[in-house]
């Protein structure tokens, strides 16, 4: 076991199937991070847009601001687009995974933006409260030292945790060690997070975090690694305590 676990960087995915964006500090309430997960986008069927079945939004990277309203698109090659999140219409619900989630739609060009890059009609969805999303829970973490045994592409500062799409990415751990943090309380700034179980991973993870591209045997090779039946990597986690968390704090494990 290592003895000096800490923050080395914090991912949020404002809008479902975009982006994962790095933040520097983020605020962990009971339900999660606000901005975490906190738009979604509806197909014309009802069912909701997935990474999985889209891809290429990975590469759409979301700017949203909660205090002011806003939320801000960049699209590759450069295009943006805003939309205004106090322009709100009729309320809708969906369903993924078993989970229930409500929300509002949010009026304006965004929506048709969107639409055009993933090739059919999509509407943006605010949700009307924090959650957890679609996730396994409201905290989500991995080392570095995990991802580099599996062998994910690399990035130019090493794996490419993005492509984990993980809340709370770590150094100074041991491959695998979060592993054993089941069970137990961990204090993450000042946070504290009850680890409760492994995340199974799905195809997600073979697709670059950036541009959604497919570049990796990541099931594969996970299976590989740690077993076909075994195909985890990180940990969830809910929340024991509220509280702030920045990258470079000291991560507390009770031995």
């Amino acid at each position: 076991m290592s003895g000096s676990p800490r923050v080395s960087g914090l991912r949020i995915s404002p809008v479902k199937a975009l982006a994962s964006v790095s933040v520097s500090r983020i605020r962990l309430s009971r339900d999660g991070v606000a901005e975490d997960r906190r738009l979604f986008l509806l197909r014309e069927d009802g069912s909701v847009a997935t990474m999985r079945r889209f891809p290429r939004l990975a590469g759409v990277v979301p700017d949203l601001d909660l205090a002011e309203g806003r939320l801000g698109l960049t699209f590759p090659g450069g295009r943006s687009a805003v939309a205004d999140l106090t322009a709100l219409g009729e309320p809708v619900e969906a369903v993924l995974f078993g989970k229930e989630r409500e929300g509002r739609v949010v009026e304006g060009s965004a929506s048709a933006a969107l639409s055009e890059y993933a090739g059919e009609p999509l509407r943006l969805v605010l949700s009307t409260s924090t959650g957890v999303g679609w996730d396994e829970g409201p905290v989500s973490l991995v080392g570095h030292a995990s991802a580099r045994v599996v062998g994910a592409p690399n990035d130019p500062d090493g794996p490419d945790l993005a492509r984990y799409r993980m809340l709370v990415e770590l150094d100074g751990t041991e491959p695998f060690e979060e592993d054993a943090w089941a069970g137990r309380v961990i204090e993450l700034g000042s946070a504290r997070v009850r680890v409760t179980h492994a995340l199974v991973r799905c195809v997600v993870i073979e697709h670059h975090g950036s541009t959604g591209a497919r570049d990796w045997d990541g099931l594969k090779t996970l299976a590989r690694v740690r077993g076909r039946s075994n195909l985890t990597l990180g940990m969830i986690g809910e929340v024991d305590l509220p509280g702030t968390i920045s990258v470079g704090d000291h991560v507390a494990v009770p031995g």
